[in-house]
């Protein structure tokens, strides 16, 4: 999501967060784009007001020359603060199974099945553009990162502080849409599956040096 109030961009990766930071930022005009879709759209399109005010002004702007739009939309882009959560992928799938919202899992199959399932698939998400993994949402179409900060979902109100700090932000993060889980994410897991998720989000795993633990 842009925020032009506060001068920032924030990917929301579900399950890490994203409800609770939108509850401060404001509502996305198109939720869960990654950060090279929003650098996309900041380079042609009108954004400042969310593409929803001054229809006239966003009309206006799409008649400037396209490299025009595209250096305004990049100078805008690299002077906002750019940032996310990640989780970790073993927790973060158990937090998908036994979500309260949306299409909730956990009443169509085990969390076994859901592992199966899970390994074939091409994205952890049900939106229009797939992610398989949470490094996805942080990089360009080469690979490169376009990422500030990436904080973390176990330290979410520490690392939320340090973002505050630099949006100039003094509310604390409000916690929303928590998943009553009564069980430890370990718990849900046995060897199998354990190395299923371990197979499936290496990647993840690598580049945030997370570990399946208690």
């Amino acid at each position: 999501m842009i925020s032009h109030k506060h001068k920032c961009i924030f990917v929301e990766i579900p399950k890490t967060g994203s409800t609770s930071v939108r509850a401060i930022l404001g509502k996305a005009w198109k939720p869960h784009l990654n950060l090279w879709q929003i650098k996309q759209l900041m380079e042609t399109s009108w954004t400042e007001f969310g593409g929803r005010k001054n229809r006239l002004m966003a009309a206006l702007y799409l008649l400037q020359p396209e490299q025009r739009r595209r250096d305004t939309g990049r100078k805008q882009f690299e002077s906002y603060f750019k940032f996310g959560f990640v989780r970790n992928p073993w927790d973060r799938l158990v937090s998908l199974y036994e979500r309260t919202e949306a299409l909730q899992l956990r009443n169509e199959m085990s969390f076994e099945q859901f592992v199966d399932w899970i390994q074939y698939s091409s994205a952890t998400c049900v939106h229009s553009s797939p992610h398989r993994y949470q490094v996805d949402w942080f990089v360009d179409a080469d690979g490169n990162m376009l990422a500030d900060f990436i904080g973390r979902f176990e330290r979410l109100d520490e690392d939320w502080a340090f973002v505050a700090q630099k949006l100039g932000v003094e509310e604390k993060l409000p916690h929303r849409r928590e998943n009553p889980r009564e069980r430890h994410y370990t718990d849900y897991y046995t060897p199998r599956t354990r190395d299923i998720v371990a197979a499936k989000f290496k990647v993840d795993i690598d580049r945030f040096g997370y570990e399946f633990a208690g």
